[in-house]
């Protein structure tokens, strides 16, 4: 990571435009990417890369992304028994309050983290996480 992309990532609230579409999507993916990972550092990020890659044409803001997705997934992993809901109840909050937010998110990009291969309790969190994000992404 290059020192733009750690300083852009340390204050995205004062320098980067639109910072808070960003963190929704980063949130939403790291909601999906989590219950697919035993911790932090092993996770899918290669297929993360390609997706970000195919949302974001800047390099800086490509990076910040990426960032930001591993710090929630951290979050979540470290304390998964209330990080979940607090992250639903977060993004359901954030869509009533601007419903544009939910056509942010692609749901053909969202479905590239599923998996099958999973627990049983994991995938049926992937499964409720992604129908949410469809219902959301229906109302607005």
């Amino acid at each position: 990571m290059s020192i733009k992309s750690w300083f852009l990532t340390s204050f995205r609230e004062i320098f980067l435009y639109h910072y808070r579409s960003l963190e929704f999507r980063a949130k939403v993916f790291a909601l999906i990417i989590a219950p697919s990972c035993e911790s932090a550092k092993v996770c899918d990020f290669t297929t993360l890369k390609k997706v970000a890659e195919e949302i974001y044409a800047d390099r800086h803001r490509r990076e910040v992304f990426l960032n930001i997705i591993k710090e929630y997934i951290a979050v979540i992993l470290r304390n998964p028994a209330t990080a979940y809901d607090e992250a639903v109840r977060d993004i359901n909050r954030k869509v009533k309050i601007d419903k544009n937010l939910a056509k942010k998110i692609d749901m053909s990009h969202i479905n590239r983290f599923v998996k099958a291969d999973l627990s049983e309790e994991r995938r049926l969190l992937q499964q409720r996480i992604t129908e949410f994000l469809e219902v959301q992404s229906k109302i607005s």
